[in-house]
């Protein structure tokens, strides 16, 4: 633990608070250009563009929360389309009317009926949504993975959601209470500080219930949008160390060539594909062997499992990185 010492001479500094403070927003109206172009800006979006359908247009907007949540509902009576080019933040969505479909690096995704949906995150993504009322909760990134670690036990780390997952009916019901008992505290301006964090905190373990997920330990630096295919090499590294992935594969994961990949790992990581994913191995035989039983469990077959079939390299590899032997994290039990 690190501590910080004051001068007697100096003053201590004020705490700052954990977040900003609560703000409540709200927009409408019936012009088209002025809908897409605010729109546009709020998104920090590109390329979008509306058509009018047969119904009369109009538009509404209205946030209520903090930097931690908070909670929108959007009303668009028209056709529309754009680029959202980076969003760090996790967005669930669900549509009262009107449906979207998104495209994203790893696929296409789009609402179904009410049932709500993830948006990608850390990554670009193209969208077209019919006239539609919709609903979102809008979580901080480091807010949510703040209330993952209460899962996985280990520093925040990057929240890696199967979008395509769909909620079995315990999780949904589950979801919806929470979200029916969080909404009057995380709307209301008068809540005390406790009881809105309490709220905020209980809809993010909803929302960690609702559909799988894993921590991922990628690098701080990876998650920026200049740095996002470097880190789709890294999350597929994590995804599929297990398996008999080369080079090759994780440069195609990332969508650019093996020799650029090298490149962009040296630069950024210091290391090359081939070491990273070592590590990856190193790392999750570490983790197998702190659970394992030594009276029934064995080095070798631990470092067999995750690709190491000679066991005195193994061993070096492992000590270098660790300090100690795999032998004596096994005894540790």
């Amino acid at each position: 633990m690190t501590s910080t010492y004051t001068p007697h001479d100096a003053p201590a500094a004020e705490p700052s608070p954990p977040t900003g403070g609560f703000d409540r927003f709200q927009m409408s109206g019936e012009d088209l250009e002025e809908a897409r172009a605010g729109l546009e800006t709020s998104l920090e979006g590109r390329e979008f563009r509306a058509r009018r359908a047969e119904m009369p247009f109009s538009y509404r907007f209205a946030s209520a929360g903090d930097s931690r949540l908070s909670l929108q509902s959007g009303t668009f009576l028209a056709h529309i389309q754009g680029v959202i080019p980076w969003s760090k933040d996790y967005i669930v969505s669900w549509f009262r009317t009107g449906a979207v479909i998104i495209d994203h690096p790893g696929g296409q995704l789009g609402s179904d009926g009410s049932r709500p949906f993830l948006t990608p995150s850390e990554t670009s993504y193209s969208f077209t949504m019919t006239p539609h009322r919709h609903g979102i909760v809008h979580f901080g990134a480091s807010f949510l993975e703040d209330v993952a670690t209460e899962r996985h036990g280990g520093p925040p780390q990057r929240i890696v959601f199967d979008y395509a997952a769909v909620p079995d009916a315990a999780a949904l019901s589950a979801w919806q209470a929470a979200l029916g008992a969080a909404t009057p505290l995380i709307v209301a301006p008068a809540t005390p500080p406790l009881a809105r964090h309490s709220a905020q905190a209980s809809l993010a373990r909803a929302l960690l219930d609702l559909f799988p997920w894993r921590a991922v330990d990628v690098p701080e630096a990876l998650r920026t949008e200049h740095t996002r295919k470097l880190r789709q090499a890294a999350e597929y590294v994590h995804a599929f160390a297990d398996q008999p992935i080369t080079a090759g594969d994780i440069a195609s994961a990332a969508g650019v060539h093996t020799r650029t990949l090298q490149q962009l790992m040296s630069q950024h990581l210091g290391s090359s594909p081939t070491t990273y994913l070592r590590h990856v191995r190193l790392d999750r035989a570490r983790q197998d062997l702190l659970a394992a039983d030594p009276g029934s469990d064995f080095v070798a077959g631990i470092a067999r499992r995750w690709g190491f079939g000679n066991l005195g390299r193994f061993s070096a590899a492992y000590a270098a990185r660790f300090g100690e032997y795999p032998r004596d994290t096994l005894s540790r039990w």
